[in-house]
């Protein structure tokens, strides 16, 4: 929505001209003109921070506020006061969870970028949270986006971080990956340190590169990326996913949060998918790798050769028959 049609709502406007006078005027516009009043604040263009600041105020109106009004303030208390309140309507499923959607959306989208105050900041993080993991909407860039303006701002981030990891959508890499060519240091730096687990990424020269590491990184390994349950934020040098090297080995797809592959082995798979496993770590890197990139530019080859049993396959990819390859 454009910037200027959102804050067309007297009371944004009032709220980033004068915060300090919003809840006098407000009192007093309810004296003089209750219709307009609530017009203005079950508006659809009205911002969120708004009704944080005036939620005191609007207890005692609760009857005259819309839903997604209502739905906001009920989850303010939640947050604040550990209170368990739900829609007390009768209304039938759906439609309760789309009008508890759309009020935690609508919380969210106006409110992110402010820094009200430290109860404020509790509400945005755990309606944040609520949206991903209890609602399991989609807006995991947002959160992205968010985790980097806390970091600018210096403010409170470490739940939304967990929570942005717990995820275990390996997407949220290519939203960080982003940032490496923002022009703004302080986003390119924080991107450049959390993708750092890739070494790719920490080794590259500058951010144009590490973003252009990142790329071929992530192209290669997307599909066998596994959540370990580790943070930048919780543990130093912390690595969020790992390489399921057996699976890249095998050109299956794993699911990022469980590790186990969600296609079928076939029989002749499963005995070399043990093999493989037995192998070094040093080898298991160099064999996948090499697996990987003849499935991409022979696949009628690769389907030949990776049935075959593993010791023939270590021995093949050091002749010249497949061209050399580094073990």
């Amino acid at each position: 929505m454009n910037a200027d049609k959102q804050q067309s709502n007297p009371l944004n406007q009032l709220r980033h001209q004068q915060p300090d006078a919003l809840i006098d005027e407000w009192n007093q516009i309810c004296q003089n003109d209750r219709e307009r009043a609530l017009t203005w604040i079950n508006d659809p263009k009205l911002e969120f921070p708004v009704l944080y600041m005036l939620r005191e105020q609007l207890e005692t109106r609760d009857e005259d506020l819309d839903p997604r009004a209502r739905i906001a303030l009920a989850q303010i208390r939640n947050v604040l006061q550990g209170a368990d309140i739900g829609v007390t309507k009768v209304a039938s499923f759906a439609t309760q969870h789309d009008e508890v959607v759309g009020a935690m959306h609508w919380m969210l989208n106006t409110g992110w970028k402010n820094i009200v105050s430290t109860d404020f900041t509790q509400v945005i993080d755990q309606t944040a949270i609520n949206f991903l993991h209890t609602y399991h909407e989609n807006w995991l860039k947002e959160m992205v986006d968010l985790v980097l303006y806390r970091y600018k701002n210096k403010s409170q981030r470490h739940y939304l971080i967990c929570a942005m990891w717990e995820t275990a959508d390996p997407i949220c890499l290519v939203y960080l990956s982003n940032y490496l060519l923002s022009d703004q240091s302080v986003e390119s730096n924080y991107a450049r340190r959390t993708l750092a687990f890739i070494p790719e990424v920490r080794h590259a020269l500058d951010n144009q590169s590490a973003m252009l590491a990142f790329e071929t990184w992530y192209e290669e390994n997307a599909h066998f990326l596994v959540y370990t349950g580790e943070t930048n934020d919780a543990v130093p040098g912390g690595r969020p996913y790992r390489i399921h090297y057996s699976a890249k080995y095998l050109g299956k797809i794993v699911s990022p949060r469980s590790g186990e592959p969600i296609q079928v082995l076939l029989s002749n798979e499963k005995k070399n998918y043990f093999e493989f496993i037995k192998l070094p770590i040093r080898l298991q890197i160099s064999l996948s790798a090499y697996s990987s990139l003849l499935r991409k530019q022979q696949p009628k080859i690769w389907r030949g050769w990776v049935v075959q049993p593993i010791k023939e396959q270590l021995q093949s990819i050091s002749t010249p028959a497949h061209g050399r390859y580094n073990l």
